[in-house]
């Protein structure tokens, strides 16, 4: 009997699963930035989608905000680089890492890589003036110098920024 009705709770959980509205399910995205002579940087990640209640709950209550982070946040995707780059002032190894984000009580956001033992906290400039993202969205856009870039992500009414240098590009002397 206990296994018949596990059989039959592990099928409805499928039924109710495979009954999701796909319009609010996570598309997978990718950016990639290519630079000759050093190779490619590449994120890729899930566009989670902004639930305004339960961000607003998480804010609030640390135990569920760190649950929340730890079981959704925490590796939303992948950052691989085939060269070394600095994040919001942080050095940040060529090589491939797991990609997160974690919030704070004060809407304090920050960029989560992981890699093997290596676990890096990168804290973004956060402004609550745009207008409403439905989805995650990271964009990485150059800046008047050679060797930065924006990295910025977009969810809710937040947009997170972070400098991303590649000393590969920095200006030098050519012999």
């Amino acid at each position: 009997m206990r296994k018949i009705l596990t059989l039959f709770l592990v099928l409805a959980a499928a039924q109710v699963a495979s009954a999701h509205d796909p319009r609010t399910v996570a598309k997978d995205f990718s950016h990639t930035l290519a630079v000759e002579g050093a190779g490619k940087l590449t994120l890729s990640y899930k566009s989670l989608h902004w639930n305004e209640p339960t961000y607003n709950s998480a804010k609030k209550n640390e135990q569920l905000r760190q649950r929340l982070i730890a079981g959704v946040w925490k590796k939303i995707g992948k950052l691989d680089t085939d060269f070394d780059v600095v994040i919001g002032g942080k050095q940040v190894a060529k090589g491939s890492y797991d990609l997160g984000i974690s919030f704070g009580a004060n809407d304090d956001f920050a960029l989560l890589l992981r890699s093997g033992s290596t676990d890096l906290t990168i804290p973004f400039q956060t402004a609550a003036d745009g207008a409403e993202v439905t989805y995650l969205s990271f964009d990485i856009r150059p800046t008047s110098d050679t060797d930065s870039f924006v990295l910025e992500g977009r969810s809710g009414k937040f947009r997170c920024t972070a400098e991303l240098k590649v000393p590969y590009l920095a200006p030098h002397d050519h012999k």
